[in-house]
């Protein structure tokens, strides 16, 4: 019996940006569960084995600082892949991210492979 895809998830709160990504990481194989806060996020990954997170940073909001505290406080080890914009530039945080390394940053505009060969590349490099 092969093993069970590996669980990813999805902090997005645009239905249409949610279901194309769903359903690219899901022909590569991957089971996906999209949610739409981060506290949502760590109910999942509490209740899953989650081998990553990806998140749509500009939709998230940081008004009121680090969007995904929530989740990396909560399991600091889990990577999380976050797709950000040039506007996002001078988010605060970032350098803290950078530094962590637990965050994968991944730039629009990029191809839909670009995301696919970077969660492959994580679930390589996580075991």
């Amino acid at each position: 019996m092969p093993p069970p895809p590996p669980v990813v998830v999805l902090l997005e709160d645009q239905a249409e940006l949610g279901r194309v990504i769903r359903e690219v990481l899901g022909e590569a194989g991957m089971e996906v569960i999209q949610v739409r806060a981060a506290e949502d996020a760590v109910t999942t990954i509490r209740e899953r084995d989650v081998a990553f997170v990806v998140s749509d940073l500009p939709s998230l909001g940081r008004e009121h600082g680090d969007p995904l505290a929530p989740i990396s406080s909560t399991y600091p080890d889990l990577p999380i892949i976050v797709i950000r914009d040039k506007r996002d530039d001078d988010v605060p945080f970032f350098g803290a991210w950078r530094e962590e390394g637990s965050r994968l940053l991944l730039r629009r505009p990029f191809r839909i492979d670009d995301l696919v060969s970077a969660t492959r590349e994580l679930l390589k490099s996580t075991g």
